[in-house]
């Protein structure tokens, strides 16, 4: 792997953690990832935590699973930023969700790799699963996976946190707005060093 992929990766570790530390500290964050989810089609109902994501396999990089108050994953976030997708994206992943209730697999990207980067996760998941009314509209695309509930979403990370800062500040949870705002310009300077 060339310095720049590593440096790439371990930044986008970086940002996994930080919306992690997010997402299961603030229950109105959590909120929004749900009201995002359901927008894009997945009726996932309440998010009750949020723990990182081992999918078991090398070479993976880490995410994020949601889970409700069952403890039944509902969701599973892989953040990304300019890596390449990992050779098990999306399917592997598919294979975490539950068959039995709505579920989704939720990429965030760089707006700028949105239109090249969902034809790209539509075409590897129909090798394996039939992709069902893939949408294309805005910042929030989504695909209804064959076998159960399962939804493939993309969405960017300005529209993903915009609306997660706007829910946490509504509720008055301003220390989830900071980190939020923290974890956008991350973003940011990872977008301009791209």
């Amino acid at each position: 792997m060339s310095t720049d992929a590593t440096r790439s990766g371990k930044s986008e570790d970086a940002v996994v953690d930080a919306l992690g530390r997010t997402l299961s500290r603030s229950e109105a964050a959590r909120s929004a990832l749900a009201s995002t989810l359901r927008e894009g089609g997945t009726a996932v109902g309440t998010l009750a935590g949020v723990r990182g994501l081992d999918i078991g396999m090398e070479g993976e990089r880490p995410g994020l699973a949601g889970y409700d108050s069952d403890g039944a994953v509902r969701v599973l976030v892989q953040a990304m930023c300019w890596t390449d997708l990992t050779p098990n994206q999306p399917n592997a992943y598919f294979k975490q969700l539950p068959l039995d209730r709505p579920a989704a697999l939720l990429f965030v990207a760089p707006a700028a790799r949105l239109a090249r980067l969902w034809p790209e996760l539509c075409r590897r998941a129909d090798e394996q699963f039939t992709i069902i009314g893939a949408t294309t509209p805005g910042d929030l695309r989504a695909a209804t996976v064959s076998g159960g509930e399962r939804r493939l979403m993309l969405t960017s990370w300005d529209a993903l946190l915009e609306f997660m800062e706007r829910v946490v500040s509504g509720a008055g949870d301003g220390e989830a707005e900071a980190d939020i705002r923290q974890l956008h310009g991350m973003i940011d300077r990872m977008d301009g060093d791209a």
